[in-house]
């Protein structure tokens, strides 16, 4: 009986020994660097609720993300501030193709760094004239310090150059977007964007 006893673990630990070597010598080391690309380009869909946001439009009135979520589909565009309304290609694309959107309750937003008084300057019959969705201002009047908030908040910001970057995004009713590293990944074009919201 006092054999079985000492036979039992010496057999056991002899397992685990194998099975520890084997283990060791066909675990191949990992590499963190190449897992932390791969995650950084994986794409997932993830609740649109933490990117709430709100500004002033073209005519200084509040506008709310919020008011929308849940409730439509959303289409939000990032343009070029810089440059100005009446010339940035994929924000006047937008607009021609806004009847299709509309007859498919869908919401646009489009958000950009220039100020409401620029954007209705844009708006002017001379340059490009009325837009049939709100412009939203990323700025703070109050507190300069948290101007771009919208942009950060979407990853639209590039902190090396201090510049705004561009981008359309989809949300849908169910308040789904896609991420990608972290960040909202952005459709490829006004185009993509529409096509996927009306078909």
């Amino acid at each position: 009986m006092t054999d079985r006893r000492v036979l039992i673990p010496l057999v056991a630990g002899v397992v685990i020994a194998v099975l520890c070597a084997w283990r060791v010598m066909t675990n191949k080391p990992q590499d963190y660097a190449a897992q932390v690309r791969l995650e950084a380009t994986k794409v997932v869909t993830r609740s649109a609720a933490d990117l709430d946001f709100e500004g002033l439009d073209s005519d200084n009135r509040m506008v709310r993300l919020a008011a929308f979520l849940g409730r439509h589909r959303i289409l939000v565009l990032f343009y070029d501030g810089e440059l100005g309304a009446d010339k940035d290609a994929e924000l006047l694309r937008l607009r021609e193709r806004f009847i299709e959107l509309k007859a498919h309750d869908v919401k646009v937003i489009a958000v950009s760094t220039a100020l409401p008084q620029q954007n209705r300057a844009a708006m002017l019959p001379e340059r490009a004239g009325e837009f049939p969705f709100p412009l939203v201002s990323d700025f703070n009047p109050v507190s300069p310090e948290e101007a771009q908030k919208i942009h950060r908040r979407w990853g639209r910001w590039d902190d090396s150059t201090g510049k705004a970057k561009p981008g359309v995004f989809v949300i849908d009713r169910k308040l789904q977007i896609e991420f990608m590293g972290g960040a909202p990944k952005p459709v490829a074009s006004v185009d993509l964007a529409v096509e996927s919201l009306v078909r």
